[in-house]
């Protein structure tokens, strides 16, 4: 497996979206090839009754995106040139988790939000282990950043607005067709505040279900968003704690819930954030509880892979702090990790 080295990929202002996709497809041809076709390959293996409309569903959400945000779209067919991969395969490596109604209990996160003597917000990134290799930073200077996979739009992200908004995979039954979600994170951070995120997600055809965590100098909250249902999971207004797993924590959501594919480690991940939470005041201290061992294997900096385990591991995450709009990201563990590294972005 190619190891990228955690790339900081930076956007350049004056080249159009299709030209700094091909740029980036370009210089992570060989990852985005190998990527693919392990994202590919990962979900034929799972769900193999989608082997004969990948094809279908892909350029059913490439019409989705494409109406949702051209400028993005014109990204992603610029990384498909530049990759030498078709248009469908990025979608696949965009939309791993959300193809159709599949159910993979292999995405995992923990996001928070607080203010305290620091306004700060972040979240692990955990995934399946082969994509470890490939995460990186994209950044267009002065204006966002965000933590993603080459080939991808970005996974989590904060801008110069100091709006920050984070992922986190839930399960449901109501999947269909629409939207790549990390069209939506990108977006999302061209926009100047939560209530306008909010209003994005209203009027947007998701494909799956994700919470997200939508958090700026006001406050912050957790939405729990479905191709059918949007409900607010929690919410602090100025001062307070937030946290979120992989389940579903609003009433209305779990109606809806997909039982059978419930992360096996998120409510344990869950109690050590509640456990934690009221000791959290600082953007040091955050960093600290995301990367903690605590209850392991079951903690929040996860390595553990066995047949009764979920088969992801923590493959990074990051700390954005409102106030200075300095967003610090990880790759690895600095424990487990030999090659684990870090990245820090000051925004404005």
């Amino acid at each position: 497996m190619i190891d990228t080295g955690f790339p900081h990929i930076i956007y350049n202002p004056s080249l159009s979206p299709f030209e700094n996709g091909e740029k980036h497809g370009e210089l992570f041809s060989k990852a985005i090839r190998e990527l693919c076709g392990i994202r590919k390959n990962l979900m034929q293996e799972r769900s193999p009754h989608l082997s004969k409309n990948i094809d279908r569903l892909a350029n059913e959400q490439i019409e989705f995106t494409k109406e949702f945000d051209g400028k993005l779209f014109e990204e992603l067919s610029g990384i498909a040139i530049g990759s030498n991969r078709p248009l469908s395969d990025i979608i696949i490596l965009n939309n791993y988790t959300d193809f159709r109604d599949i159910s993979l209990p292999d995405e995992g996160c923990s996001s928070i939000s607080l203010n305290s003597t620091d306004r700060v917000s972040g979240q692990t990134w955990d995934m399946h282990s082969s994509a470890k290799n490939y995460v990186c930073v994209i950044e267009n200077p002065g204006h966002w950043v965000a933590f993603s996979l080459v080939g991808c739009l970005g996974m989590m992200g904060a801008n110069r607005e100091s709006l920050f908004v984070g992922v986190n995979n839930i399960n449901t039954i109501d999947a269909k067709s629409g939207i790549i979600w990390s069209a939506f994170v990108r977006k999302s951070l061209l926009l100047k505040s939560r209530s306008e995120v909010l209003a994005l997600a209203e009027k947007t055809s998701f494909t799956g279900a994700h919470n997200y965590l939508i958090s700026d100098m006001q406050g912050a909250q957790h939405q729990e968003i479905s191709p059918t249902r949007n409900a607010m999971a929690s919410i602090y207004e100025n001062e307070g704690a937030i946290f979120h797993t992989n389940h579903c924590v609003n009433d209305e959501m779990k109606e809806i819930e997909e039982k059978l594919s419930l992360n096996s480690t998120s409510m344990e991940r869950f109690n050590l954030l509640k456990a934690s939470i009221s000791n959290i005041h600082t953007q040091d201290e955050l960093k600290a509880i995301l990367q903690s061992h605590e209850g392991y294997p079951k903690s929040l900096c996860g390595h553990y892979q066995s047949g009764a385990q979920d088969p992801s591991i923590t493959c990074g995450g990051g700390v954005f702090n409102h106030k200075t709009t300095e967003f610090l990201f990880w790759r690895g563990c600095p424990i487990e990790d030999s090659n684990y590294a870090e990245i820090k972005v000051k925004i404005k």
